[in-house]
């Protein structure tokens, strides 16, 4: 392993427990969850940051305020749009889910606009824009129950990847480089969503995923033609996302990102081993 690699992700560890801690609020932490942090996506935008030129520093606040608005986004995708009527204590922690997921984008643009950080807010804003935009279609699409499969993975794709998109668009330093790391987000998201959705399915006391849930209400499916579809789209993925980083060039940056596919085939393997218990 390079020390130019060990660096980076060490710092990347560093910066993933500052926000942690930017996000660990009391109050929020006693009446609602803190989703989990996009870990791996966060250190590739670090590791793109790096690579296009920008200062440690400002890569780590950019790192981390992006990381803020995904906490955003993901505590307000934790509101259910039904709810028990006249249950006080379930309209409360809704509404303070709420105003938690809210705080997380206040909190991001406090951290960039105390460092002058101008075209970074504006660049976040649309990728979040675009998130909302994207959910409200796939929630239309998903109450009216016409979608394929593939348009679904569309729409979540682009609800994943497209706060880091807009950055890579507004930052990448070349258009090899652009098209390389918007197709890394999109591959290595796209796994991640289906593996988080196979493996909640495996183990136990897990109730099925939202896009589980999705597939199951079509005609004819079962559970097992749905595990066997996942299954199949994570490996293909794999494959896809290991052949995307031996094609990165300079050849001599590739082991650089070597941890992606390593990480993603331990939790393939580990669930493999799971399942043959």
């Amino acid at each position: 392993m390079s020390t130019e690699r060990t660096t980076l992700l060490q710092e990347t560890k560093e910066l993933l427990e500052d926000l942690k801690k930017m996000a660990s609020h009391s109050y929020i932490q006693h009446y609602t969850d803190i989703p989990a942090l996009k870990e791996n996506r966060l250190a590739l935008l670090y590791f793109f940051l790096n690579e296009n030129g920008f200062t440690k520093e400002r890569a780590r606040i950019l790192t981390i305020a992006t990381g803020l608005v995904q906490l955003g986004i993901d505590t307000h995708e934790t509101v259910k749009n039904q709810y028990e009527k006249n249950n006080l204590i379930a309209e409360r922690n809704r509404q303070l889910t709420v105003l938690s997921g809210d705080y997380y984008s206040a909190l991001y643009y406090h951290l960039l606009a105390d460092q002058g950080e101008v075209e970074a807010i504006r660049t976040l804003a649309m990728g979040n824009q675009m998130v909302h935009e994207t959910k409200m279609k796939l929630y239309l699409a998903e109450r009216d129950n016409k979608m394929p499969l593939e348009t679904y993975l569309s729409l979540r794709k682009t609800i994943d990847t497209a706060l880091y998109v807009a950055i890579v668009n507004q930052y990448a330093k070349e258009e090899q480089m652009r098209a390389f790391w918007i197709s890394l987000f999109e591959q290595t998201s796209a796994f991640e969503q289906l593996m988080g959705e196979w493996e909640q399915l495996e183990w136990q006391d897990q109730s099925p995923g939202r896009m589980v849930q999705f597939l199951l209400q079509k005609p004819g499916v079962t559970l097992a033609l749905v595990l066997d579809t996942i299954e199949n789209r994570v490996m293909d993925l794999l494959q896809v996302c290991d052949q995307l980083l031996k094609n990165w060039k300079p050849t001599e940056k590739q082991s650089d990102l070597e941890w992606v596919t390593s990480r993603f085939t331990n939790r393939v393997q580990r669930l493999k081993r799971a399942e043959e218990m």
